[in-house]
């Protein structure tokens, strides 16, 4: 490691983030940005590598310290200096988070290249204070308005760049700022969905209605300027199933009738113009892009089966080549093989390989979990403020393990941080179901008391429930 780094990190860890830490306590508001900045750059990654492998194909390619975790430690520190906040070291989902590391952990016991091992249990640890401070963050500031705010200007961010792309560098398949066009697309499922969610059926001010509805506009627009098949599919069932439990649990209202109505002429309208090219990428796919995709398959099947604990986190490409040592990958390399071949295109598959059958488990579990704290989400604050939100992470979540069947963007920096704090959120929800209900039951009897009142005077209308929409308390 050079001595550059070396006086970096000590820069880092000894002055500035004691010193960020400083900031939050002593000013409020410095905190709200710095968690605003965590957000943000879980969409643009910046990181601070040492021992980079830039040339090493697997999950993590060094130790690296990146921008959201800089802003994401003097928010949680900060959490512990100030008397009013309440810390929560092990929140909702922890548990299985801890078993999904413990199947990492063990996968080292069978892994050949022990230094990106350690890159994927380096970044798991990060990932937990991210996902710790983003939780305490949104438990103590009980307020979701903030968030909501934070992510439709990110998604704005993004498409401004995505245009700059489509349209001033004439590319065929845009990415914004992320590496790929599926990590982009993994990315606007959740967040463009939890758009749609809020849009919907949550009471906003003006300014913020537009900036919600120009930030789904938007991620409909880069889903198309992706090109991504799967991304087509994917998050436009979402759009159904945010719209059908929108109706379901909440009722017709005009407002949802016209939102769906312009919804479906501007889609039918963006997708006619882009029709041509999306059909050619349906219709034109390589065929090597099937045959890879279920080779590696196989061969994951076969390292799972080969070893009780995996292969190792993020040592795929050694057993999947290996200059013939190994004969995971026959079908795709028949004719000799790589000194590192290719990763399999599916998280679940790639953690089998890695961590073992016992590593898929624990996973599944990980994830089923916020599903299933989502779908209760749903059904107790129908009718109430989080609803909106409760419904887009549900359609958020559907599509992102529907489409981690053929990817494994939840394993790299940006959309692996993303998922933390939107496991955050889920939790946050979870935990405040009831003061939700409550506070919105209180405020239903204080505006039916001043109805009675001013029914009194006979110029006076009863007023109608108000709630605002994102209060967690």
């Amino acid at each position: 490691m050079s001595l550059i780094k070396i006086v970096a990190f000590l820069f880092l860890f000894l002055y500035l983030l004691p010193f960020m830490t400083a900031l939050c306590c002593f000013f409020p508001v410095v905190r709200h940005i710095f968690f605003a900045a965590m957000v943000y750059f879980t969409s643009n990654e910046f990181s601070l590598n040492i021992l980079p492998m830039p040339e090493w194909r697997g999950s993590a390619r060094g130790y690296a310290f990146t921008a959201v975790y800089l802003f994401a430690v003097p928010v949680l520190l900060s959490s512990f200096f100030m008397p009013q906040y309440k810390v929560r070291l092990f929140p909702p989902g922890a548990f299985f988070y801890f078993l999904y590391y413990l199947a990492v952990l063990l996968s080292g016991m069978n892994a050949i290249h022990k230094h990106q091992w350690g890159f994927e249990v380096f970044k798991m640890f990060w990932m937990y204070v991210t996902f710790l401070a983003a939780f305490n963050f949104l438990n103590n500031c009980k307020d979701l308005s903030f968030f909501v705010y934070v992510v439709s200007i990110v998604l704005l961010i993004l498409f401004f760049v995505g245009f700059k792309q489509k349209y001033m560098e004439s590319r065929f398949q845009i990415s914004s700022t992320f590496p790929h066009q599926n990590s982009l697309a993994l990315y606007l499922e959740v967040f463009g969905l939890l758009m749609l969610g809020t849009l919907m059926n949550e009471q906003m001010n003006k300014v913020l209605f537009m900036l919600v509805l120009g930030a789904f506009g938007g991620s409909v627009l880069l889903i198309l300027f992706t090109f991504s098949r799967g991304g087509f599919v994917i998050f436009f069932g979402g759009i159904a199933i945010v719209c059908a439990l929108s109706i379901l649990c909440n009722g017709f209202s005009l407002r949802r009738l016209l939102l769906m109505l312009i919804g479906l002429t501007f889609m039918l309208c963006v997708v006619g113009y882009a029709l041509p090219r999306i059909i050619q990428r349906f219709t034109k796919a390589p065929e090597s892009s099937k045959t890879t995709r279920i080779a590696l398959a196989l061969a994951s099947r076969r390292m799972a089966n080969d070893y009780t604990f995996g292969v190792g986190a993020n040592n795929y490409s050694e057993y999947s080549g290996g200059d013939g040592k190994y004969d995971y990958a026959r079908e795709l390399y028949p004719n000799g093989y790589p000194q590192y071949g290719g990763i399999v295109e599916t998280i679940y598959l790639l953690v089998a390989a890695e961590c073992g059958w016992f590593g898929l488990t624990v996973l599944a579990l990980w994830f089923l979990y916020y599903y299933f704290s989502t779908m209760i989400s749903v059904i107790v604050l129908r009718k109430k403020p989080c609803s909106g939100i409760a419904i887009g992470l549900f359609a958020g979540l559907t599509c992102w393990y529907w489409h981690s069947s053929l990817e494994w963007s939840l394993k790299q920096y940006n959309n692996f941080s993303q998922q933390m704090i939107v496991y955050a959120l889920v939790g946050v929800i979870a935990v405040n179901r009831k003061n939700i209900k409550a506070a919105y039951e209180r405020m239903l009897e204080r505006q039916a008391e001043k109805a009675g009142k001013k029914k009194k005077l006979p110029s006076s209308k009863p007023q109608q429930p108000n709630p605002s929409p994102a209060a967690v308390s």
